[in-house]
């Protein structure tokens, strides 16, 4: 293995596979970073603006929501940026083995693996209830699962941001790598 360049920061990049980290994967990596916070500021915009609305009126206001999301849904423009952002993540953390960055994108990856399951539950058992054919409950039914969302979302949007974070924190290990050796 030969390294251009003196000093601790060459041999630094030469053991750790440095100066042979591709530019894809530092791309990729930023790709899966904007894809998150794409995510996570969709649910915050809606934990802040939407869902009190929820929990105070929540018959009639999930009444106008479902009227308004026969026309357009959250799944458009969520969905496949999730999907993508969170395979990203994946298949970075899968073929991560000798990268400066491969600790960053374990705690991703398992971060991302929880994230996912505690949407799954918030899709499963409250999205489809609040928005499917279930939709038409008593009061005290919709205010109950309005509030499930409000706290499942808040435990989401935390572990959607900490997996940003890793990956951020990758993205500048590769970043750093991927600059000459200081003379």
């Amino acid at each position: 293995m030969t390294t251009t360049g003196t000093g601790a920061a060459a041999g630094i990049a030469a053991i750790s596979g440095g100066a042979d980290e591709r530019p894809w994967r530092r791309w990729s990596t930023l790709g899966a970073v904007l894809g998150l916070l794409h995510w996570f500021f969709g649910n915050l915009y809606e934990a802040v603006v939407i869902s009190p609305n929820w929990v105070v009126e929540s018959p009639a206001q999930l009444t106008r929501l479902n009227d308004f999301f026969a026309r357009t849904s959250p799944t458009l423009y969520f969905v496949p940026v999730l999907v993508v952002a969170v395979a990203l993540t994946w298949w970075l953390w899968a073929t991560a083995r000798g990268s400066v960055a491969a600790t960053a994108y374990r705690r991703a990856g398992w971060l991302a693996v929880v994230a996912m399951a505690v949407n799954t539950v918030v899709v499963v058992t409250v999205v489809s209830v609040l928005f499917g054919d279930e939709a038409t409950r008593a009061d005290a039914d919709l205010t109950a699962y309005a509030w499930r969302w409000n706290v499942l979302n808040v435990v989401r949007m935390v572990l959607v941001a900490a997996t940003a974070v890793q990956l951020f924190e990758a993205f500048r290990r590769l970043d750093r790598a991927a600059e000459p050796a200081q003379t």
